[in-house]
């Protein structure tokens, strides 16, 4: 079977070797870029791991996944960062602040009328109020989609979205090339079991919750999305981008990412970070 999967695998996916680019170009993509963090649908996301923790998001060293997805981009030289929240505004903002103390801007944009409108709404509403700046490229990530042992990840993805604009691609997401598989794989033939793989790897790409937009497309935002609905922006606009040819991968490794969205991807998070009370995510 697992033959099968691998062929399978070479005809779903394949992905180039992007080179870092010039440290002079990286600077300047940097300070067009704007960091947004997508943190307005928490309490759905984290329902069942809420019911042990003292906060939805908080993790047993006392700190939260969306400082440690801060940290990762400030360490890598970002500087302007924006929240989109809804749910818990006041504590996420709280726990940040202005970025003063970690020498960088943070902005809020809280979602219109008070109840949450999606990520499609909410980037909108970014947009047209200027947390996210119109000049701007944006990395969007979901703060509970964790990337770890990947320290220069934050430079790797521009790197990547620099040889995507430069092939005219307009927006791109960053995806494992396989998720392990949740039961027992079996092979079988004629209702006879031939094999079977524990937890096999399913070799179909899956979005790890990062993506990247140029400027070109906040307009689609404003024509696509409006604030009655809660609609992903993923599920209206990838599609569109698809079919045009503007939407490019990056590939990282899949246990470099974990999607904290049960108590079991909870607890996996805290094993791989060996935390405790004591161990916090340095600044460089």
């Amino acid at each position: 079977m697992k033959n099968e999967l691998n062929e399978l695998k070479d005809k779903i996916a394949s992905f180039k070797n992007i080179e870092k680019i010039p440290s002079e170009k990286l600077k300047n993509m940097k300070e067009n870029t704007t960091v947004v963090f997508m943190a307005g649908g928490l309490s759905s996301r984290f329902t069942e791991v809420s019911t042990t923790q003292k906060s939805a998001f908080q993790l047993p060293n006392g700190e939260t996944m969306i400082e440690m997805a801060l940290k990762m981009y400030v360490n890598n030289g970002f500087k302007k960062f924006a929240v989109l929240v809804s749910y818990q505004a006041e504590e996420i903002i709280k726990i940040l602040g202005n970025g003063e103390k970690y020498n960088v801007s943070i902005k809020y944009s809280h979602d219109p009328k008070g109840s949450p409108v999606g990520k499609g709404g909410a980037i909108r509403n970014a947009v047209e109020n200027n947390t996210i700046s119109k000049d701007d490229f944006a990395i969007i990530q979901n703060t509970d989609d964790v990337i770890l042992d990947l320290p220069d990840f934050p430079e790797t993805v521009l790197s990547n979205f620099s040889y995507a604009l430069d092939h005219n691609f307009e927006a791109m997401v960053v995806v494992v090339s396989e998720t392990p598989y949740e039961f027992s794989g079996m092979k079988i033939v004629d209702n006879k079991v031939i094999e079977i793989d524990m937890y096999p790897k399913v070799p179909i790409p899956a979005h790890v919750g990062v993506s990247v937009i140029s400027p070109k497309l906040y307009s689609h935002f404003s024509e696509l999305f409006d604030y009655e609905q809660k609609t992903d922006f993923e599920k209206v606009l990838f599609p569109i981008l698809t079919k045009e040819n503007k939407l490019f991968a990056m590939e990282i490794p899949e246990e470099s990412w974990i999607a904290v969205n049960n108590q079991k991807s909870y607890n996996n998070l805290v094993k791989r970070l060996g935390l405790n009370k004591k161990n916090k995510i340095d600044l460089i």
